[in-house]
């Protein structure tokens, strides 16, 4: 189908809508400039994945059910946030097993996006046109990879962007400590996961880390600004945005 035929709804996590809104006005330029329709219903910036983590199904499913109405016309749905994603493919079918919205749920899960997911598999797109010269690292989000199986994407998009120098963590496969029972509940050792991770980034010589899931962008970013480090935090996003 023709990118311009088509009509791509727009997930924003809150996390990007309160703290790094710019991502999320990138996000929607970079489809554009692709050619994309891009839809984005502004009061749904919650996907229900932190109250469902915490034993609320019922609160998740009524934030569950709003996305369902307001994607059931688009033809896709992208998101920013790869966990909010790697939640719906996993959990969706579950919450809303055996209800009256038990096929739709499988059929936004199945049209639902990480950007990297679909730029590479849908957009077919090769940021060629992108310069960023810098060295940078890529960090895995925990869900995302287990949940959603999204590792290549990411790396292919940022291989391809003139002047960048992808590097990879010693210990890529090491949480960054922003888990909801951690970071609320154990600080201590959510921090000291943070700094592990930021360790191994500044180890193998990045200036930047970059993700695809927000919250742990914004997890780092507070230890990293906290010690007083010189390494920066980035979405994908708002490097193919340049």
């Amino acid at each position: 189908m023709d990118a311009k035929r088509m009509n791509v709804g727009i997930f924003i996590p809150s996390c990007v809508d309160q703290y790094w809104p710019q991502t999320g006005i990138n996000l929607i330029a970079l489809l554009r400039r692709l050619g994309y329709t891009c839809f984005y219903p502004e009061q749904l910036t919650d996907s229900g994945q932190v109250l469902y983590m915490n034993g609320d199904r019922e609160g998740a499913k009524d934030l569950g059910q709003r996305m369902i109405n307001a994607y059931r016309d688009c033809d896709y749905v992208v998101s920013c946030g790869s966990g909010d994603v790697a939640y719906a493919k996993r959990f969706f079918g579950e919450l809303f097993f055996n209800t009256a919205s038990h096929n739709e749920c499988h059929r936004l899960a199945d049209k639902m996006y990480d950007v990297s997911d679909f730029l590479v598999h849908v957009a077919h797109y090769t940021p060629t046109d992108v310069t960023f010269p810098h060295r940078v690292v890529f960090m895995d989000h925990c869900r995302t990879l287990r949940d959603y199986g999204l590792h290549d994407e990411p790396r292919q998009l940022l291989s391809a962007v003139n002047g960048l120098e992808l590097l990879e963590l010693s210990h890529p496969g090491v949480c960054c400590g922003k888990d909801y029972v951690l970071s609320n509940h154990f600080e201590p050792i959510s921090t000291e996961m943070a700094r592990q991770k930021v360790d191994d980034a500044l180890h193998v010589g990045a200036q930047y880390l970059v993700g695809t899931e927000p919250s742990c962008l914004l997890h780092l970013k507070s230890f990293i600004e906290q010690v007083g480090l010189n390494l920066q935090c980035k979405h994908l996003v708002d490097i193919l945005a340049v």
